[in-house]
């Protein structure tokens, strides 16, 4: 008796076209994987003592019935008590800056204080970084990193809040450079990071890593979708019309497999910038 495969063709062939840098992968890849999350988090700030001890994927914090919700990527906790998040983006949007501002702020909010705490002494260091496929500041670096200074004497404030940039545009220190380099690859054969390379490998060639991508896909989609909001939707559409382009199926099983009438799709497609 022949079973019928849980996800299609069209949804497999999503699942193989996402990189480590797409945030639905990245968040599979990082799901209670601590030595891959604490890799990238001591290369990029290119120290070996950090230890993580917990992480959770896909955080998703809403404090207030009128405030806008935030999807953490990978949120990390180290033994000293430092949280970092790391988030991941594939394109260059513009809004990173203000988006950084408000994810540290959630974070805060959440995490920051808890009950019968008194002393804001006691705020533990927050970082968060953001692994990027594009330079968005257009300065030719590889890394910026950014705390709150006193506007004329540049004296620190030292409040333990940083905000990190990393972009695979730029070249810097070469172990840096393999992890940015293997997470915008599209082929695990050419990822230069080891460790990189072994998980994506895992993910792309092995049926139930294979499932795992095609439920987070579905997953992230569904739950986007019901709250309203586009992002996941995006992502399932603009992945579908990368395989109309490549000639792998048909605008109109794009469609199908979308879940979305042809107006919607037709829309969201409109807004990534294709021409149908």
């Amino acid at each position: 008796m022949n079973l019928k495969s849980k996800y299609t063709d069209e949804e497999r062939a999503i699942a193989r076209s996402l990189r480590p840098i797409d945030d639905t992968l990245f968040r599979t890849m990082a799901k209670d994987n601590i030595p891959f999350v604490e890799h990238i988090v001591r290369v990029t700030l290119n120290r070996d003592d950090i230890s993580i001890l917990k992480i959770n994927t896909q955080d998703d914090i809403h404090l207030y019935d009128k405030g806008h919700s935030v999807i953490l990527d990978c949120l990390a906790v180290d033994k000293e008590g430092t949280y970092y998040d790391i988030e991941v983006q594939a394109s260059k949007k513009g809004d990173e800056v203000k988006r950084a501002r408000y994810i540290s702020s959630m974070i805060d909010s959440r995490y920051a204080l808890g009950k019968g705490i008194s002393s804001y002494n006691e705020i533990k260091t927050q970082i968060v970084i953001f692994l990027m496929e594009e330079d968005i500041f257009d300065r030719g670096k590889q890394l910026y990193k950014f705390k709150r200074t006193e506007e004329e004497s540049k004296l620190p404030l030292d409040d333990g809040s940083f905000i990190i940039y990393v972009n695979a545009k730029n070249k810097g220190r070469e172990e840096l450079d393999n992890l940015m380099q293997s997470l915008v690859s599209s082929n695990y054969l050419e990822m230069n990071d080891n460790v990189i390379r072994g998980c994506t490998m895992y993910y792309k060639t092995t049926v139930e890593g294979e499932d795992h991508v095609c439920d987070a896909v579905q997953q992230y989609a569904a739950k986007s979708y019901d709250n309203g909001k586009t992002e996941g939707i995006s992502i399932a559409v603009k992945a579908l019309l990368n395989l109309v382009g490549k000639g792998i199926i048909t605008i109109d099983a794009a469609i199908l497999d979308s879940g979305l009438n042809k107006e919607e799709f037709y829309s969201i497609a409109e807004t990534l910038g294709y021409k149908l």
